[in-house]
């Protein structure tokens, strides 16, 4: 079967998509079912002559049954998407779409689905070289014959007709007949469809062109032209030229060369038109016969030529080796024997994945001949022994004469068959007669009842699973923005504090009070977390993020972070955690909350003065942690309920009895184990933790990151004295912050924190904010992530792609503290990532620090002889605005009438728009900078030497020779005669 051979079948399949359907989830409602049915009409009829064209209205059938999730139509759009790809001779896309079409067929149980797509991977495959994948897969959709409902009855024969040409292909003639007869009987039963018979009769016609039966094959592609006829007239026109290409190889063997040539040349026109390049090789390929066999030596080489390497571009091994063959014959013909084995050897080489053995048998006779053209005789004689070999071997699988003798034993066959068939139905019809109504009015009465039992239960079934996923939406968003609802509000009590505690001003008391107040907002803040972990783990929406890390630093990094606490109850903490170069893998966050829980409660429930363990031991891929408290004692019952939800073993006791079952979740999230010991003698409580520390432990969408951590520091937040020297710039000086949030408060506390260092620009929502960030181009932003209209994410991807505001840092502020989310934000360009509520110097000091980074660039950039932008680029954006700006730099400094107003013009932005972007990339104003380019141009000319110092002036674009060596004194601390 040729690259497009089929294309029709599957559109026609497609145009009946569904019809036949009983299932309701796969049925489409009539005004959206006609809609679709006009958009494959009109794929039908412009897949051949404009693929592209028909493509559109595939993307169309995609988009509705998307957005209204109609199987059928999902499953469709695959199918023409796949059909597409092929037309336009992309068979890895196509295979692609027939995956896709399986998935979702295997997953929504839709059998006509499946079946099609095994149908289509079997012919893609084929044509690809790849037989044994293609026989599985037709074998496959074979299994389901009787699953496939009689609207799609012609499914079974056209693939019966496509695994036989995988047999051809594998010169297994034998099962590649018997599938065809198959065809021919079912065709005899209940008539085909004309384009189907056709094929089959396509694929006898081959058959017996390889037997060199050619009156057979002519009978063949005769009747298979009398059936392409009963097509509409544009598919007829196309599937008759496939004919009448075969037909032009049968007449140009039996010698009718006038009429071969007119066929293959007409052919050639054709598929040449439509871009068809595998049946275009394969033309090429007997006109180049043709053309040896009346003496046209160099025109056969060029069509032989032409054919190999359109076919070896297209990845056509089988036709590449037949045109290598023919190529071969005519370079000996020529007595160009080294061509000739060169080829001769690149067929071998193509040859491998389709193991034809009649392939191989022709080049290793055609090499004998090469070799004992050359005088090499020992080459020769080897090659004449495989050759000798194979066709042995031929010999023994398979004759012409077996094959005419299996299809005269199944012709008989089939006659008896009939015949019994016939008695049988005569016998059986005044029984069915009699039978007939009394089942049918039987069957009506039951599958009536049953009928409206299933649509009851069906429908029933569907408003429960509509609830139920509305409920779980519900319960998802929910969690999505509850963590946003609560941090806003603690930031709001939070930050306030902290600023209160900063002050110098303050009494004794009114600190320990605000600072009594300041850990009860941070044990609320861990309690909502607590929560909500609980919560996320209940729905299922908390998953690992595993990545590889040193865990015993971890451990010691974690338990450090209680000193203070430890000290304060004069606890004696002995750490044993042996420190090695090992790495493990582990979810940093869920055994972060682990150890934080666990220590947590060590330290609330040992009395002062008493002692707390923590030791770690790792073994066969495990890792353990064990914390051990001394005097607390539970008893057996008390263990048993230890890590369930709100328990506490004394209603008096701190706390709300959800952390302990917070972490034993987390423990079995991870894979792992906890268990509780109390020894009453001591007393002493010891938690026991086993988690798996391998990478094989773990599945691939577990895994956050495969980056090793070498970094196990928790974060500290910078103390009052980091930020109390904090430079105050004058108001028209300062630089501009621009806070972005749909919370007012949260924006005005923002601004609050700047407004003696900044001016501080708000804005309510991405959309805004984008727009004045683009207008007053700030130093830096601080941006919330959930806002309307543009998110944190799509606002901060907006600034970075934009030439004008890409250098700007870009800081999320958000309540969503998973590792996913923070990633995304980095992903995006965000420059610094701060969770809520936040602490306000560590706010500070991030911005600080951000702003500093892109101080040191600036003074990169003021060492530099000459502008790189890639040197001070921030991103892809900056890098390509300061090409252009180099560009009209180039063009135009020399210029003394170019100014900064002539600058920004040529720029295509504001005078202040330019200002505000150069003083961010290099700390000088226009003009500055433009001063400064033209005084690094002076100095290179300079040194070269070649023209004078007032020449230079005049050159780099200064008027007053004496305002040059002003300037560049000021520059470079010498006049430009004594820089010479």
């Amino acid at each position: 079967m040729r690259l497009l051979f089929g294309l029709l079948f599957f559109l026609f399949v497609s145009l009946t998509w569904g019809q036949n359907e009983t299932n309701s989830i796969f049925k489409i409602p009539s005004e959206d079912s006609t809609t679709i049915y006009n958009y494959k009409l009109k794929v039908s009829q412009l897949i051949n002559p404009k693929p592209d064209s028909a493509l559109y209205y595939i993307q169309q059938i995609q988009s509705l049954s998307y957005e209204k999730d109609y199987i059928v139509g999902k499953a469709e759009s695959y199918y023409l998407f796949a059909s597409y790809f092929r037309r336009i001779q992309q068979p890895d896309s196509a295979i692609t779409n027939f995956n896709a079409l399986y998935q979702l067929s295997n997953e929504s149980g839709y059998t006509k689905g499946k079946s099609l797509a095994l149908n289509g991977l079997c012919r893609i495959n084929y044509l690809q070289g790849n037989l044994d994948v293609a026989i599985k897969a037709c074998k496959d959709c074979l299994l389901m014959k009787d699953s496939i409902t009689e609207g799609y009855y012609n499914i079974v024969p056209d693939t019966h007709i496509a695994l036989a040409s995988a047999y051809i292909r594998k010169n297994e003639l034998q099962p590649a007949i018997s599938n065809l007869l198959v065809v021919d009987s079912i065709h005899k039963k209940q008539p085909l469809r004309p384009d189907i018979i056709a094929a089959a009769f396509q694929n006898l016609g081959n058959i017996y062109t390889d037997l060199k039966d050619y009156s057979t094959a002519e009978e063949y592609y005769l009747k298979a032209n009398e059936e392409f006829k009963k097509l509409p007239e544009s598919a007829a026109n196309f599937y008759m030229q496939t004919t009448n290409r075969h037909l032009g190889e049968v007449y140009y063997h039996q010698e009718k060369y006038s009429e071969a040539e007119t066929l293959l040349l007409s052919s050639r026109d054709f598929f040449g038109a439509i871009k068809d390049e595998r049946t275009l090789a394969e033309i090429n390929t007997y006109l180049g016969l043709l053309n040896r066999d009346l003496g046209n030596l160099d025109k056969a080489e060029r069509f032989f030529q032409e054919a190999l390497d359109l076919n070896k571009r297209n990845i056509f091994d089988y036709e590449a080796s037949q045109s290598g063959i023919e190529l071969s014959k005519l370079y000996l013909e020529r007595n160009n024997t080294s061509n000739a084995i060169e080829t001769l050897n690149e067929v071998l080489d193509l040859n491998k994945g389709n193991k034809n053995s009649a392939i191989d048998l022709q080049v290793l006779e055609l090499m004998s001949v090469a070799y004992a053209n050359r005088n090499n005789y020992s080459s020769a004689y080897e090659s004449l022994q495989k050759a000798t070999q194979i066709k042995d071997s031929l010999n023994e699988i398979q004759s012409a004469e077996r094959i005419k003798e299996i299809e005269g034993i199944y012709q008989t066959e089939s006659r008896d068959r009939e015949i019994e068939l016939l008695t049988s139905q005569n016998e059986l019809a005044e029984e069915q007669k009699r039978n007939q109504r009394n089942l049918y009015l039987g069957g009506l009465l039951l599958t009536t009842f049953t009928g409206i039992f299933f649509f009851f239960q069906y429908r029933n079934r569907q408003k429960t699973n509509r609830k139920l996923k509305e409920l779980d939406t519900a319960k998802s968003t929910f969690f999505a923005n509850i963590s946003h609802e609560f941090r806003t509000p603690l930031t709001l009590i939070k930050g306030p504090i902290e600023d209160q505690l900063a002050s110098e001003k303050l009494s004794p008391s009114q600190r320990k009070n605000l600072r009594t107040a300041k850990s009860n907002t941070q044990r609320l803040e861990s309690l909502v977390e607590q929560l909500l972990a609980l919560s996320k783990l209940e729905s299922g929406n908390l998953h690992l993020s595993v990545q590889p890390g040193n865990l015993a630093k971890f451990v010691k990094a974690q338990a450090m972070a209680f000193g203070f606490a430890m000290e304060e109850k004069n606890i004696e903490f002995e750490i044993s955690v042996k420190e090695t170069d090992a790495n493990h893998w582990f979810d940093r966050d869920a055994l972060e909350k682990i150890l934080f829980n666990l220590l947590g409660n060590a330290v609330k429930y040992t009395p002062e003065g008493g002692k707390i363990e923590l030791s770690t031991v790792q073994s066969n891929g495990y890792y353990s942690i064990s914390v051990k408290n001394s005097g607390i004692y539970l008893n057996p019952s008390e263990r048993d309920s230890i890590f369930s939800r709100f328990y506490q073993t004394d209603p008096q006791n701190p706390g709300t009895g959800i952390g302990l079952a917070l972490t034993k979740e987390l423990a079995e999230l991870h894979k792992g184990t906890i268990r509780v010991e109390s020894e009453e003698d001591g007393p002493f409580t010891q938690f026991n933790l086993q988690l798996p520390t391998s990478r094989e432990s773990y599945k691939d969408d577990e895994i956050l990151s495969e980056i090793l951590q070498t970094s196990e520091e928790i974060p500290v937040e910078p103390t009052e004295e980091l930020v109390e020297n904090e430079a105050l710039f004058p108001n028209e000086n300062a630089p501009i912050l621009l806070v972005t949030d749909d919370n007012k408060e949260i924006r005005e506390y923002v601004g609050s924190i700047f407004d003696s260092s900044f001016l501080v620009q708000y804005a309510e929502d991405g959309q805004s904010g984008f727009e004045l960030a683009s207008k007053l181009i700030p130093d830096i932003i601080i941006s919330d992530v959930m806002m309307p209209k543009l998110d944190g994410f799509q606002f901060t991807s907006k600034v970075k792609e934009h030439e004008l505001t890409s250098h700007i840092p870009v800081l999320l502020l958000t309540a969503k503290i998973e590792d996913e989310s923070k990633l995304k934000g980095l992903e995006t360009g965000a420059d610094a990532y701060v969770t809520k509520p936040f602490s306000t110097s560590y706010l500070k000091a991030t911005v600080e620090n951000l702003l500093e980074n892109r101080r040191k660039l600036q003074e990169r950039f003021t060492q530099e002889v000459i502008l790189t932008p890639k040197d001070i680029a921030v991103s892809s954006a900056d890098e390509l605005f300061l090409e252009r700006l180099q560009k009209v730099m180039d063009e135009h400094i020399t210029n003394s009438q170019f100014s900064a107003e002539i600058f920004s013009s040529e720029m295509g932005v504001s005078r202040m728009q330019l200002h505000r972007k150069l003083k961010a990339l290099t700390g000088q104003s226009t003009t500055e900078f433009l001063r400064s380019q033209r005084l690094k141009l002076a100095a290179n000319l300079l040194r070269e030497g070649k023209i004078s110092v007032s020449e230079v002036g005049y050159t780099v674009g200064f008027n007053d020779p004496s305002y040059f060596g002003k300037c560049f004194k000021k520059e470079y601390g010498c006049t430009p005669t004594e820089f010479v």
